[in-house]
């Protein structure tokens, strides 16, 4: 079987447009876009060291 990649990077862009949406429609569109951003990153190092723990 062959090795499935880790595309766990790529939750960082969707939490990202989630906020920029999310911004769009209530008018705080930076605002949005930095709480996405940050929202994304933090997923992103839970699920990373989730995984770690996981593969041990």
């Amino acid at each position: 079987m062959a090795k499935k990649k880790n595309n766990l990077i790529l939750i960082i862009p969707a939490f990202l447009l989630m906020g920029t949406a999310i911004g769009i429609q209530t008018k705080n569109l930076f605002k949005q876009m930095i709480i996405g951003l940050i929202v994304g990153i933090i997923v992103y190092f839970f699920l990373l060291r989730r995984n770690k723990k996981l593969n041990k």
